[in-house]
């Protein structure tokens, strides 16, 4: 437990060992984005987590919840017959879902994961379904914070060589990040991907 050191647990007694398997496995598990693409030694979705936490721990620190929210958002990928669903148009169709059938395919994925974790589900359950809502201002922050890392972690990628177009999910999220302190992140992160485009064509 020691090597995630963003994952304090919070889970105690005998499902403490599932919760262990589940921040585990989330570490092991490649993103699916990066791997369609090709990329070399693609983030985990634990890595993928552990940089939205720091991210909200710089810039948000006193929203109450919103670490703990960001901990679990992905942990039913955990669950083996699930993966990381993509619905965007860049998805090979192979693995392409609705928008419909990929949230009823991770619904089904979190209830399993929760059903495990004995009386510390119920309250996982319910923090997931306001992250999947997006109404609350610590889910608003968590699901753009969510676009967010994506956008700059392609934009990085893309710096190092790595066969990702980051305009891909610049597209996509664009309209999605709407907290001006994201978006003026997002402007700083696109101005260094210009100015590396530009010495790359000079």
């Amino acid at each position: 437990m020691k090597k995630y050191s963003q994952y304090p647990l919070f889970i105690k007694g005998p499902y403490r060992l599932y919760a262990l398997a589940v921040i585990d496995g989330i570490h092991k598990l490649r993103r699916t984005g990066w791997v369609d693409r090709g990329v070399e030694k693609p983030e985990t979705v634990g890595e993928h987590t552990e940089d939205m936490i720091k991210m909200a721990n710089q810039i948000f620190p006193g929203v109450l919840g919103l670490v703990r929210m960001l901990k679990i958002h992905d942990w039913l990928e955990f669950i083996k017959w699930l993966g990381d669903r993509r619905t965007d148009k860049y998805c090979p169709l192979d693995h392409r879902y609705t928008l419909e059938e990929k949230k009823e395919a991770e619904l089904d994925a979190m209830t399993e994961v929760c059903l495990k974790l004995g009386p510390f589900g119920k309250s996982i359950f319910k923090l997931w379904l306001e992250y999947e809502e997006g109404i609350t201002w610590r889910a608003q922050i968590a699901n753009q914070l969510d676009k967010l890392q994506v956008d700059i972690k392609a934009m990085e990628y893309q710096m190092a060589g790595q066969p990702v177009i980051a305009s891909q999910f610049i597209e996509l999220n664009r309209h999605r990040i709407t907290i001006p302190i994201f978006k003026s992140m997002l402007e700083e992160a696109e101005l260094r991907l210009k100015k590396y485009l530009q010495t790359k064509t000079n």
